[in-house]
């Protein structure tokens, strides 16, 4: 998983605009965004997909104390960056999943592991195991929320390319992002998105291309793996016709 990112890093906040990098992206879908309403902003939250650190540094704006971390180096060398330079004081770890209960000493009232994230941690074994080092990081009372792609829909209608829904212009440059999916016969077989950025800059065009490969679940793979994880669902926004949904859980012992 971690070597996919290691060279988006540099252009992965290009797929979203302003308003999303001072917002958040994740944090705002329907039940995450009900978990966070009813946690208090003095609460101690876990980002541990944290990518770039956009929704990291969003949920310390809020007030929360957040950590964040993520498997790729390069990934949390540029959201430790990120925090740097907006003076917040968000600690960074690089650990994969399940290492993270040996890694990190704090524990935490709610842990994210949001951005479609989870689908890197391949096949099942490695998934309760990613799934059982997040409920480890959880505080008595706290939860777990994971989103997912609905791969399931993907699979089914298709769609090879699929354009993000607006360039972004910064700093002189407009980007317009689109995603080649190669899609197999089989939804347990690895997908994979070319993601292509392509940088505009007067009449010339710029591409910078990333392959990054997926082994998809379907919804019901994943509220297995999380009962195998010790994990019970309280709340989901999953709904066949979305593109994505996100599932809240807490410790069942």
């Amino acid at each position: 998983m971690a070597d996919y990112y290691e060279s988006l890093a540099a252009d992965y906040d290009w797929l979203f605009d302003d308003d999303v990098l001072a917002r958040g992206a994740a944090i705002n879908h329907p039940a995450t965004a009900r978990l966070l309403q009813r946690t208090s902003h003095a609460s101690a939250v876990l980002d541990a997909a944290c990518g770039t650190g956009i929704n990291a540094a969003a949920l310390a704006r809020r007030g929360y104390r957040v950590w964040a971390s993520d498997g790729s180096s390069a990934m949390a060398a540029v959201a430790a960056a990120r925090f740097q330079s907006e003076q917040l004081e968000i600690p960074v770890v690089q650990c994969m999943w399940a290492d993270l209960p040996a890694v990190v000493g704090e524990r935490f009232d709610v842990v994210l592991c949001i951005g479609n994230s989870l689908v890197h941690a391949a096949r099942r074994e490695a998934m309760i195991g990613a799934l059982t080092g997040l409920r480890e990081m959880v505080r008595p009372g706290g939860h777990v929320v994971v989103d997912s792609r609905n791969w399931e829909k993907l699979h089914a209608e298709r769609r090879i390319v699929q354009f993000a829904d607006s360039a972004v212009t910064r700093h002189g440059r407009r980007c317009i992002v689109l995603y080649a999916w190669e899609i197999p016969d089989r939804l347990d077989q690895e997908h994979v998105a070319h993601m292509v950025f392509a940088f505009e800059d007067g009449s010339r065009v710029e591409p910078h291309e990333y392959r990054i490969g997926f082994h998809p679940f379907t919804i019901g793979e994943l509220r297995e793996r999380l009962e195998a994880a010790g994990l019970r669902e309280v709340d989901t926004d999953f709904d066949d016709a979305r593109d994505r949904y996100a599932i809240s859980a807490v410790p069942a012992y």
